[in-house]
């Protein structure tokens, strides 16, 4: 062989060489990606299927509790069984413990700092775990990363079983990744818009009237919010009988949002109602549901109702049971709450004996009502026991309440979540991107029911709208009993900003405001809710319907426990539109996955072609 030839062929043997080289780079790429999603599963099927085992002993042994009241338990809870899924994949793999033991504390790193960050008020109790999930992907990457060569190696048997598992698994990781991940988006600008702080921090609030001949009721407001049905349901009606001292109450004097969109500016904090009342405690407390999100807040009114509110009647109004509750003043107790939260607060609060399918419980010095509109019953039997049936007659009538029952609480259908209402729900909220941006324009004498009934049916798990309160000028208005509300914009930007608006109030309809009715000349569609008479929901309830669909309507009737039958609601019959998305998105992400697999096979093949793995396979002789 001459040196041409030998130089010649040992170049050739080269270029073969770097070519085999880089084959097995690039496959072992593809099997570090694969090993990736395999962990990933993993971990899901631990959270999965160890989760519910977990839930189903410690419910068993009698401790039970609730993530959302618990988040460091539940978060640890998660990453446990999350861990042990991996550990339990690796190990199977034929990883040595070291490396497993390296790949649990990935896992736990990110929870020991995000609870730091909690006990130092940096992040909430509802990020907690959003991050959790966040972080512990990234962190597990890295730990492959750092051993790159054991993870791009083939470990553990090839049974074909499992191999076909795993790709079954595969695939329904990759359908469901993306529609997922647009899910998780769509829920948590849901959960930002329900209770999202005002933008203004402080407001001029006319020092409210006392009457001492009077008894006194007050409507309690955390700093983090209320429910907008519960506060403002009670409020009217007492307010409506004249007969009573009625004061929105909070921790602090300043604009608290109140769900959907509305920012209230309470009567007095907890210290200027004791300076005003001479520090006698209120005759009637009402209780309304409240965001999770400020344990602080959460703590500071429950320390007020146990200490102060308690010494009158109480009223618990749908989910502000479980604030009554924590405060210790249901223990023993017969209560009711909200249908889709009872079961959690049976878990939570074992010592209440809860009643389902009651619109309000009346147990001496404590009354408790079903979900949202429950509160108009549970109020009047207020009325009824302080002032009398009549009173109670005539305040029912005057808001156009057509189901009181005096002397009973009337019953109610035993709600529960179905199938349909699950779908219905998760659809709405994660998928409902082009959701019309609403402005709810503010006018001064709006009834407080009227207000409620423009911002709940929207934002009450039907996602229908993302309201907005707004004013001609930016200015605060006063309503008909005198409560402050604060707008977040102005009719100046409605052509930009508003797909449409809501004017509540049946005055506002008989009296179209200039600005107004300029709006709807730029283009704006206008809607005066209340221009019929009839209860203020009834109209709140077929415009969800006809703009969004039927289902959602009679959805959000049964999330506020009002009849729907009777409303003559009208629209489409169901959002097929909606339907489609996930479809639609969960295939995208096949699609790609697919794809991606199949220029990765494709590239080996034609390396392999091309000589890459020698003589045998090649085209060389």
């Amino acid at each position: 062989m001459t040196h041409t030839e030998l130089d010649h062929d040992t170049s050739a043997g080269r270029v073969r060489a770097v070519e085999r080289a880089d084959t097995a780079l690039r496959g072992s790429w593809w099997r570090f990606a694969w090993h990736y999603v395999e962990m990933v599963v993993a971990m899901l099927a631990g959270m999965l299927a160890l989760g519910a085992a977990l839930s189903i002993v410690l419910s068993a042994v009698g401790w039970d509790y609730s993530h959302a009241d618990h988040p460091v338990i539940g978060a640890s809870e998660m990453v446990l069984t999350m861990s042990l899924g991996m550990a339990a994949w690796m190990r199977y793999r034929r990883h040595s413990w070291g490396s497993i033991l390296e790949m649990v504390a990935a896992m736990v790193a990110p929870l020991v700092v995000l609870v730091a960050l909690l006990w130092a008020g940096a992040v909430s109790d509802g990020a907690l775990m959003m991050l959790l999930h966040v972080l512990m992907l990234p962190a597990m990457l890295m730990v492959m990363l750092r051993r790159r060569q054991e993870y791009s190696m083939a470990h553990g048997p090839a049974r074909p079983a499992v191999r076909k598992l795993g790709y079954g698994l595969a695939v329904l990781l990759a359908f469901l990744l993306v529609p997922g991940a647009a899910y998780t988006a769509g829920s948590a600008a849901y959960a930002r818009n329900q209770y999202s702080q005002p933008e203004r921090t402080t407001a001029t609030v006319t020092q409210p009237a006392y009457d001492p001949g009077k008894p006194t009721a007050v409507v309690v407001v955390g700093n983090s919010g209320a429910n907008i049905a519960d506060a403002l349901v009670s409020y009217e009606i007492l307010a409506v009988t004249g007969r009573f001292n009625v004061y929105t109450v909070a921790p602090d004097r300043r604009p608290l949002p109140l769900l959907g969109g509305l920012d209230l500016v309470p009567d007095l904090s907890f210290a200027q109602l004791g300076q005003l009342t001479s520090g006698s405690a209120p005759d009637v407390t009402v209780v309304p549901a409240m965001p999770n999100s400020d344990a602080s807040d959460r703590t500071m009114v429950t320390t007020w109702i146990r200490d102060t509110g308690s010494k009158g009647l109480l009223l618990s109004v749908c989910a502000g049971a479980q604030l009554v509750a924590e405060a210790g003043l249901l223990d023993g107790r017969d209560a009711a709450s909200h249908w889709y939260w009872i079961s959690r607060l049976e878990r939570d609060h074992p010592e209440v004996n809860w009643q389902r399918g009651i619109r309000y419980v009346d147990d001496g010095d404590v009354i408790s009502t079903g979900g949202l509109l429950s509160a108009v019953d549970g109020t009047l039997r207020v009325v009824e026991r302080l002032l009398g049936a009549d009173s109670a007659q005539a305040a029912a009538e005057s808001v156009g309440w057509r189901y009181y029952t005096p002397g009973k609480a009337a019953t109610l259908p035993q709600s529960k979540l179905t199938l349909g209402d699950a779908i219905l729900h998760t659809l709405n909220v994660g998928f409902r991107w082009e959701a019309p941006n609403v402005g709810v324009v503010l006018t001064d004498g709006v009834g407080e029911i009227e207000l409620a009934a423009a911002f709940d049916p929207y934002a009450e798990h039907s996602m229908a709208a993302r309201t907005v309160a707004v004013t001609p000028d930016g200015a605060a208005i006063r309503s008909r009993h005198g409560l402050t509300f604060t707008p977040r914009d102005t009719l100046a930007n409605a052509a930009v900003r508003f797909d449409r608006l809501l004017v509540p109030g049946g005055a506002a309809a008989a009296n179209p405001q200039a600005a107004v009715e300029a709006a709807r000349r730029g283009g704006v569609p206008v809607e005066y809710l209340q221009a019929r008479p009839g209860f203020a929901f009834d109209a709140a309830l077929r415009d969800v319907a006809r703009t969004m669909d039927v289902p959602t309507a009679r959805w959000a009737a049964k999330v506020l426990e009002y009849p729907a039958d009777g409303l003559g609601l009208s629209g489409p019959g169901w959002p097929w539109a909606l339907v489609l998305r996930p479809l639609l998105l969960g295939l995208t992400g096949l699609a790609a996955a697919l794809g991606a697999a199949w220029l990765v096979r494709r590239a080996r093949v034609l390396r392999t072609a091309d000589g890459g793995d020698g003589p045998a396979r090649g085209c060389r002789p």
